[in-house]
């Protein structure tokens, strides 16, 4: 018995079309979902085309920005590149790039600057160094600890702290606008807030600190004679709980003024207080830059030359005409130039010079009107300072008499 077998032409045509539409209208359908998903879905880390497909890590995403730069000179660059690498020390780009302002000079670094992803271009070690063997320049972020006074970053942070104190200084002339108050109400205010840092065992930047909180608030606002110590209390009261570790507690003002004011009355100018000053409270005081140029004067931990400077620059806080009107770095400078001189230390040096950014002409008239303030300490009716500094523990330095002033 045979089976025979018969091929029917038409149903294994019908199969093939079948079969055929079925392909075509997947590719159909696989065509229109990679349209809709190169549409509407980005490649994270894309360029900026946003090709399909290429992910850019950061550090070639860095690279790129760098292209216009390489082709300057693409074997130079190279060349630099692993001169820097190879050579360089950190503490050593300083002196150029703060000197020489670097990146104004040329176009290409600018470049490198505006990247986030890349660092600030360095320059080599022994230029630095021929630089600082003309100038005499002492390298004193060397001296600095490496975890806690941040030696990379020291020259970084001075530089932005001189920047930011242009922007949160008082007005100069606040106290003309003042209808109730003077200079001598201030004066009497500050001199007990020495006091009260004093009994509090509070560090120096709680002080000066309060006294740039409470300058900055009567730029902007009027007060009466009965609500200036409530003034100095608060704004004391915000320092100590930004820079103590354990700040006294409302009740304790409250105590300090006498029970003039309550602890709700406290709590309220707190809040004034931090409502005008916007509560850009981390500002630059003169004690941040004294720490640093004291480390470019060569004082050592514990000695006249660093008290002395020190007892001078807190001396004008109770003047509100010298205090507002030059800005905290150059009354630091200032300070350790005229202590310098009473010791006959010499006064301004050109590391000096270097790291405060200011020579000895920028400084004539703010040395002349703190020689005059410390002429007149003894005479003055306020005499916290004098007292605080008076003890061995200051080395004595407030009973160190003046001496001329040289003409610069």
């Amino acid at each position: 018995m045979s089976i025979q077998i018969y091929q029917d032409t038409n149903t294994l045509a019908n199969l093939k079309n079948n079969i055929g539409k079925k392909a075509k209208l997947e590719d159909e359908k696989h065509a229109h979902n990679k349209s809709i998903t190169s549409k509407s879905k980005r490649v994270p880390l894309a360029s900026i085309s946003n090709v399909q497909g290429s992910r850019v890590q950061p550090n070639r995403a860095a690279k790129e920005k760098l292209k216009p730069f390489q082709s300057i000179s693409d074997n130079k660059f190279a060349s630099d590149v692993q001169k820097w690498s190879s050579s360089i020390q950190i503490h050593d780009t300083k002196s150029v790039l703060y000197k020489e302002n670097i990146y104004n000079e040329s176009s290409t670094f600018d470049t490198l600057k505006e990247s986030p992803m890349v660092f600030s271009p360095f320059v080599s070690d022994d230029s630095c160094k021929k630089y600082s063997a003309i100038n005499s320049i002492q390298d004193i972020d060397a001296k600095l600890h490496g975890v806690f006074e941040l030696p990379e970053y020291a020259q970084d942070i001075h530089n932005y702290l001189k920047k930011s104190e242009a922007k949160y200084r008082p007005k100069i002339n606040y106290m003309r606008k003042q209808t109730d108050i003077n200079s001598s109400m201030r004066a009497i205010l500050v001199d007990w807030l020495v006091e009260v840092s004093e009994e509090y065992k509070l560090i120096p930047q709680t002080l000066y600190l309060s006294v740039s909180y409470i300058d900055r608030f009567l730029s902007h606002m009027s007060v009466l004679r009965g609500k200036l110590q409530l003034v100095g209390a608060a704004c004391m009261l915000v320092a100590a709980k930004f820079e103590e570790i354990y700040p006294p507690e409302v009740a304790e003002f409250v105590y300090i003024t006498d029970d003039t004011y309550t602890a709700k009355q406290v709590l309220r100018m707190e809040h004034l207080i931090l409502k005008t000053l916007a509560f850009d409270l981390s500002v630059p005081t003169c004690r941040d830059f004294l720490s640093r140029y004291l480390y470019a004067a060569n004082a050592k931990p514990e000695s006249q030359q660093k008290y002395l400077a020190e007892y001078l620059s807190e001396l004008t806080l109770i003047n509100c005409e010298i205090s507002v009107k030059y800005p905290p770095s150059m009354i630091a400078a200032s300070s350790i130039c005229s202590a310098n001189h009473i010791l006959n230390l010499m006064p301004w040096t050109p590391t000096l010079e270097f790291y405060s950014g200011y020579n000895i002409n920028d400084l004539k008239s703010c040395l002349h009107d703190i020689h005059l303030l410390h002429q007149a300490a003894s005479t003055n009716p306020q005499q916290a300072i004098q007292q605080k500094y008076k003890s061995p523990r200051f080395g004595c330095v407030s009973s160190i008499a003046p001496l001329e002033m040289p003409c610069i």
